[in-house]
Formats: structure tokens, C-alpha cells, sequence
């Protein structure tokens, strides 16, 4: 593909394609039940959008997602491993409570195998 050279050609093919894209996104919305959304801006930088009902209500969905999902001061996948860490903490407090509760009634194989993941999980922990 190449830059079409004619303006007005290029403002009738742009206004064609962009149809052609809305159509797309609302059938692909149909099918999958998902939200979709776009926005293109012509040459002239005047914005045309497309988003069912609008385009503002994916911008709330996307700002909502990453008040809930990311840290600004925290790269997302130092916040993953510190989720993770406080979940295998909690793993081996739980763990550690089954050990002392059950510990003459567990066969020795099921124990040394619940105290190897306790210790599994103490070293990831530390």
C-alpha cells in the first residue's frame, strides 16, 4: 500500500475505510460479545471514533482497569511477584497450621511431601 496522491481521493477512500472498520469492529463486537473501539483522526487532525455506545465509555472501562491493575510508582511485573510472594506466604501459614494439627496422623510420605512444599515456599519467601 501506498499514500494515495489525490486529496480527494484519499478523503473518499478514507471515509469508505473507515466505515468498512466500523463495520468490522460491530460485527466483531457481535460475535464476541466484546466492547471494541477505535478512533481515527483525519488529516486535518478532526477525530472519528467508533465504540458501542461510545467511544468515552471504553476510555472509562480502560481507566478503570488500571486503577484496579496497575501501579504507577510499580513496574506490573514487580507488583505480580509481590502479589505471588504474599500468596505463598499464606501457603505456608496454612501449611504450617496443617502440620501442627495433623502431624501423627499424616502417612509419612503425604508429610515429608506438605514439608517440603512448606520449605519450598519458606526460600521463595525469603
Amino acid at each position: 500500500m501506498k499514500l494515495i496522491e489525490s486529496k480527494e481521493a484519499r478523503t473518499i477512500a478514507f471515509s469508505k475505510r473507515k466505515n468498512g472498520l466500523g463495520k468490522k469492529a460491530k460485527e466483531y463486537s457481535n460475535l464476541t460479545g466484546e466492547d471494541v473501539g477505535f478512533i481515527l483522526f483525519t488529516q486535518a487532525e478532526k477525530p472519528h471514533s467508533y465504540g458501542p455506545p461510545s467511544i468515552e465509555k471504553i476510555f472509562v472501562k480502560i481507566q478503570a482497569f488500571k486503577e484496579e491493575n496497575l501501579d504507577s510508582e510499580m513496574p506490573t511485573d514487580k507488583h505480580m511477584l509481590e502479589n505471588r510472594l504474599k500468596q505463598f506466604e499464606a501457603y505456608k501459614l496454612r501449611l504450617d497450621k496443617i502440620k501442627s494439627e495433623i502431624k501423627g496422623d499424616v502417612p509419612a510420605e503425604q508429610f515429608k511431601f506438605i514439608s517440603e512444599v512448606a520449605l519450598d515456599l519458606e526460600e521463595m519467601s525469603s
